[in-house]
């Protein structure tokens, strides 16, 4: 072995000696050492270092957030969710102070307060999620938005559970219930979500959801409940329901008032399931007769019309206060309908066939009888609905040209669905949307109470089974201008 070879075994031999010699100079360091009880900290999945109290870590933090404490009326403050902190037993002693620990996290990530996290499943899929610090506050604001489309007085004829007995026409509730499905479950809610503080909060959200406009109107001299609705794009049962001080369209007014006119949006659809004994008139027709011995053009009224009375009795639904169903389930007359006759003369030097007179201008209903108009004409969820909607015969039952005309469009389009428009003399156009069926075409001549159609529910507007009935003055879509179908039966 050379000189060099010798020199390198001892060196090794002195390293291998120095690292046996370690682990028992560790040993005895440590031998009357026991391990300490700690805490490890985690942020985000990575370990940021140790402490030695988990509870002064949350008084430290309890302590310095009184801001978020005082804005949420709250006697805890928690760590961030993305905080994870778990017992360690070792002899590594290198630990953090609270106030370390808390300057690292503080600017980086969301303290946590303790709350409900509310889950509402819709139909379509996405959920609706929000923050409530109170349970039983919720469940108060669920109560007030119920009431704000069910009437009061009828509500607490229901929950009474006392059964209702109708004498006469009248109506009561079956059911009520809100639609979509609703999870509440305790959670640490971190401070930059929108958190829901009281009840008010709470049911303002539901009602109007989270791009909710405040919107106020201060009542003039000659105000109405109906004129302040008309003016600020709102039907009467939307201002209603964000003014639970208001009882009805007559319900006083005085000068200087305030009154909501922001438009609602709930987030949360009320069901009410009702019973509905209503009495109705029956509008009388006209029917005519043929004289010939009469001079052509002579009109005699030969017996006056008088309107019946009815009795039906629906069962309706509806969803935050709009009907989307309604079927009859029974009808009683009370008075029989006496229809008009008129004779019409058709005595000429010529032949005259007396089905090419004109008799247009009395205006026949254009569904079965009885129905029920479910939405009016007039403003309704921010947009104006130019006509009215009429439901209760059920599906398939026939839609009838309300005069005599001529067919104008016969058509489908994804929003209305299937669709005929007539034409009738002095520019006025009716059309009828939704329909499950069409049967004329463009050009059809048709007669007053002819069938053209079949009620239907179909285009992407239609929330149920129902006739969407309008009429213009001008053809629709080329300059006519729409109105108020009542206005064409007084």
């Amino acid at each position: 072995m050379t000189h060099k070879d010798r020199i390198l075994s001892i060196i090794f031999t002195i390293l291998v000696t120095v690292f046996a010699l370690i682990p028992i100079y560790e040993f005895k360091k440590h031998k009357n050492i026991k391990p300490q009880e700690l805490y490890r900290v985690y942020l985000n999945g990575k370990s940021v270092g140790l402490i030695k109290s988990k509870s002064k870590l949350n008084d430290y933090i309890n302590e310095e957030q009184k801001e978020l404490k005082e804005k949420y009326n709250v006697d805890t403050v928690y760590v961030p969710k993305s905080l994870y902190i778990s017992k360690y037993n070792g002899y590594d002693d290198k630990t953090m102070s609270e106030e370390e620990l808390y300057k690292l996290i503080k600017d980086k990530e969301d303290f946590t307060i303790k709350g409900y996290k509310v889950i509402i499943e819709t139909e379509s899929g996405e959920n609706i999620e929000l923050n409530v610090l109170n349970k039983e506050e919720f469940k108060n604001s669920i109560n007030t938005v119920v009431r704000a489309f069910v009437d009061n007085d009828e509500l607490e004829a229901f929950l009474s559970g006392e059964e209702v007995v109708l004498k006469g026409v009248g109506k009561k509730i079956e059911d009520v219930y809100i639609k979509e499905n609703i999870k509440i479950k305790e959670a640490f809610i971190p401070s930059s979500e929108l958190i829901l503080p009281d009840e008010k909060e709470i049911t303002k959200y539901l009602l109007f959801g989270d791009e909710i406009t405040e919107k106020y109107y201060t009542v003039k001299a000659g105000d109405t409940i109906e004129s302040i609705a008309e003016d600020n794009k709102l039907a009467v049962e939307e201002l209603l329901v964000v003014n639970q001080n208001l009882k009805s369209k007559n319900s006083i007014l005085s000068i200087g008032q305030e009154v909501s006119v922001a438009l609602i949006s709930p987030v949360v659809t009320v069901v009410e399931e009702e019973h509905s004994v209503e009495e109705q008139e029956i509008a009388f027709t006209t029917e005519y007769e043929y004289d010939g011995t009469k001079s052509y053009g002579t009109r005699l009224v030969k017996q006056e019309g008088q309107n019946g009375k009815q009795v039906v009795t629906y069962k309706i639904k509806y969803e935050n206060g709009d009907v989307t169903n309604a079927l009859i389930s029974n009808t009683e007359k009370v008075n029989e309908v006496i229809n008009k006759i008129i004779i019409i003369g058709t005595k000429s030097a010529i032949s005259i066939d007396p089905s090419t007179i004109p008799t247009s201008g009395d205006w026949v209903w254009p569904t079965l009888q009885p129905s029920k108009v479910s939405s009016g004409y007039g403003w309704r969820w921010g947009s104006f609905h130019d006509a009215i909607d009429i439901t209760g015969t059920g599906h398939g039952s026939p839609i009838f040209s309300a005069n005599n005309g001529v067919v104008y469009r016969v058509f489908y389009e994804p929003i209305g669905g299937y669709q005929v428009i007539i034409a009738h003399e002095n520019e006025i156009y009716t059309w009828y949307a939704h329909l499950s069926a069409q049967y004329v075409k463009a050009g059809d001549v048709v007669k007053r109470g002819q069938k053209i159609g079949a009620m239907g529910c179909t285009g992407s507007a239609c929330t149920g089974t129902h006739l969407h009935f309008a009429t213009y003055k001008g053809p629709p879509g080329r300059g006519g201008k729409h109105f108020n179908p009542y206005t064409i039966y007084r």
